[in-house]
């Protein structure tokens, strides 16, 4: 009578744990990422906050205690003031020339390197190895180049019986960035020489067979494929030529440290907005230069996606299928709309 009693109690459950596997597991990924979280908010939120609330004040660096509000009388000045809109116009005709220019030689340079000859990856490296090289360095070696004394383009030129030229002066500085900054357009190499790697070698085959040349092949084929890693160097390009700063300080003529002034046609708009900061301590100003140019850059970035609708080509779709896509979208929209 006792075992039956013994073999029909109940057993006693051991309480289960609370936290689950997943529970532990979200726990953990959240200890492991939470350095990154903390710098982002140390090093990235509290700047980005700070730097919009300070550019509506009279911030100057030290006036803690006379801290106002000013409304919008930072950003009213900028449209007002001379240098920012000529720093901003000489920063648009650089890009506007260097960003085109550095598409076309890491592309041509792509097409050039694309091939699995011997060697050929010494002349990649060698062609990359600029773009990686620190600007401080590059600079320096740059204007030893176009020193007027004794560097190595003045030497070249009187080989040929020409006449030195003043290559960081007033008339040619301009030339001498855009020499400096194209010869490290290297950069795009390796996103071109990616996607041509990509392109289906069919493509190629079909065109020679129905008589294409080399030329008819690269207009159709090769850069309709690559068109969606020209517009990712082209948004790419564009934001960096917004922040071009380094390499027109290291070419001024007083270059010596960052607070060198450039030419004018050199003086680009973050020298602008370093002088106004670091040198005039004009800190609220300075910022709300800063955040003009932030929403400016947003601004042409987003005119250069809603343009590519027109040029960039994603695998087998073309333009007139996009056009038919919308056009229904559309109809039905105003439809929508009247009923």
């Amino acid at each position: 009578m006792s075992k039956e009693v013994l073999l029909n109690k109940p057993q006693r459950l051991e309480p289960k744990s609370r936290i689950n596997f997943r529970t532990k597991e979200a726990i953990t990924f959240y200890i492991l990422i939470s350095p990154f979280i903390v710098m982002l908010f140390l090093m990235k939120l509290f700047p980005f906050t700070w730097g919009v609330i300070m550019s509506f004040t009279n911030y100057t660096g030290f006036n803690y205690d006379n801290l106002k509000y000013i409304g919008f009388d930072n950003y009213e000045r900028v449209v007002t003031d001379n240098f920012a809109i000529q720093s901003l116009q000489a920063t648009a005709v650089i890009g506007l020339i260097t960003v085109p220019l550095g598409l076309f030689l890491s592309f041509a340079l792509a097409l050039l390197l694309n091939s699995n000859k011997k060697g050929v990856g010494i002349f990649r490296t060698i062609y990359y190895f600029p773009s990686i090289i620190p600007v401080v360095a590059t600079g320096l070696m740059w204007r030893i180049l176009f020193n007027n004394d004794g560097g190595a383009f003045n030497e070249l030129l009187g080989l040929f019986g020409i006449a030195p030229i003043n290559w960081l002066g007033m008339e040619w500085c301009r030339r001498a960035l855009i020499i400096f900054m194209a010869w490290s357009a290297g950069g795009g190499i390796l996103t071109y020489l990616a996607a041509l790697k990509g392109v289906p070698k069919e493509l190629y085959e079909s065109a020679s067979i129905d008589g294409a040349n080399g030329l008819q092949k690269l207009l159709k084929i090769t850069i309709p494929v690559l068109t969606p890693v020209i517009f990712f160097n082209l948004v790419n390009g564009l934001i960096a030529a917004w922040q071009l700063f380094a390499q027109p300080i290291f070419l001024a003529a007083n270059a010596g440290s960052l607070l060198a002034v450039p030419y004018e046609p050199n003086y680009v708009y973050l020298v602008h907005v370093y002088q106004q900061i670091f040198v005039n301590q004009r800190f609220g100003y300075g910022l709300s230069m800063i955040w003009l140019l932030f929403v400016f850059s947003i601004v042409c970035t987003r005119l250069v996606f809603y343009t590519s609708k027109f040029w960039v080509f994603y695998e087998n779709e073309t333009v007139s299928e996009r056009v038919i896509k919308k056009k229904p979208a559309a109809r039905q929209k105003g439809v929508s709309s009247v009923a």
